[in-house]
């Protein structure tokens, strides 16, 4: 048992340090250095969390596999919210955000729906033209703004 409880909190350490040192995107000595100590608690929570079956559950695959495209949508969008930018600062245009319902399909178990919500809010807010407000459980939707809607997609 104790050789699972460290292979998951080296797992949960290193994600998670990779994680910061891509949030940080600078070498500095510093921030990495607080980085090690907040991936070190961050990663102790993970375990004692899993450890007294707290939340427990397991990603699917394809939840993950439809992250592949986070990349192409924060340039994207990127360009749209650059270009409304651009048309607000020479007076051509006004940029009208708006808020929109989106249905989403939520697994019936507590704990896969709180991980598919938390994933699903991370990636629906990634790019920068939109971001999750909240998700209704029960009703299934989404409500999320956009700062540029009817970007095309």
């Amino acid at each position: 048992m104790t050789r699972r409880r460290l292979t998951g909190w080296l797992a949960w350490f290193v994600a998670l340090n990779v994680l910061w040192l891509v949030f940080i995107s600078a070498w500095v000595w510093e921030e990495a250095i607080l980085g090690i100590f907040a991936s070190a608690v961050a990663a102790t929570a993970a375990e004692a969390v899993r450890e007294q079956r707290l939340a427990r559950f397991r990603p699917r695959l394809r939840w993950l596999w439809q992250a592949r495209v986070l990349l192409w949508r924060a340039l994207r969008e990127s360009a749209f919210v650059l270009a409304a930018l651009a048309r607000q600062l020479v007076g051509r245009g006004r940029v009208r955000g708006r808020f929109r319902v989106v249905p989403v399909s939520l697994p019936a178990d507590r704990d896969e729906q709180a991980a598919k919500r938390a994933l699903l809010t991370a990636g629906a807010s990634f790019a920068p033209n939109m971001y999750v407000v909240t998700i209704d459980n029960r009703e299934g939707l989404m409500l999320v703004h956009e700062l540029t809607p009817g970007d095309g997609r």
